[in-house]
């Protein structure tokens, strides 16, 4: 009879090893997209103040923790946010499941530390000033406002790494 106690540990391996996870530089990749992932369930920021409130920046929106918010903010005002976050997970999960073709895993990888650097610009820049000129709270920053550098870093790592297996191919290539 077999031994179907197996199947779990034995599918574990195979989807390790068709998803490449064994090379550092998706692990890397792998931190990235939680990282970016983790700005939905993170605050950003929070702006308190007795007279005016307490207010939350997420990744979603600016949400109101009081039962009468002073300030409002529509949906539109997040969705900026909401696309660089979005597109920069989307990539960087894209971007590990491309390992046969490193080239383009490069181009990728450039473009999502584009999209989270001007995630990084966007945030910093305009929203933090935008909330603070609405609320005239100054705002003490959450987990969620280090995810983007996380995630920066750990995009960079991978880029590194899959440059250096590039050259090592390619290097390979030139002594056959």
């Amino acid at each position: 009879m077999p031994d179907f106690t197996k199947i779990p540990e034995l599918c574990c391996i195979y989807i390790i090893r068709s998803l490449m996870i064994q090379r550092i530089q998706s692990l890397f990749l792998v931190a990235a997209t939680a990282a970016a992932i983790l700005m939905f369930f993170f605050p950003i920021a929070n702006f308190y103040s007795e007279t005016l409130g307490n207010y939350r920046l997420l990744a979603t929106g600016l949400k109101c923790m009081d039962p009468d918010p002073k300030v409002h903010a529509t949906f539109w005002f997040a969705i900026p946010m909401l696309a660089f976050v979005t597109g920069s997970a989307v990539l960087s999960l894209a971007t590990l499941f491309l390992y046969k073709n490193r080239p383009l895993q490069i181009r990728l990888l450039a473009f999502n530390i584009l999209i989270t650097i001007v995630l990084i610009v966007t945030i910093l820049m305009f929203y933090m000033n935008s909330v603070e000129k609405l609320t005239g709270i100054s705002p003490v920053y959450e987990f969620g406002a280090f995810c983007p550098l996380i995630s920066l870093l750990f995009l960079i790592l991978a880029n590194r790494y899959i440059r250096k297996d590039e050259t090592l191919v390619r290097s390979a290539d030139r002594l056959r």
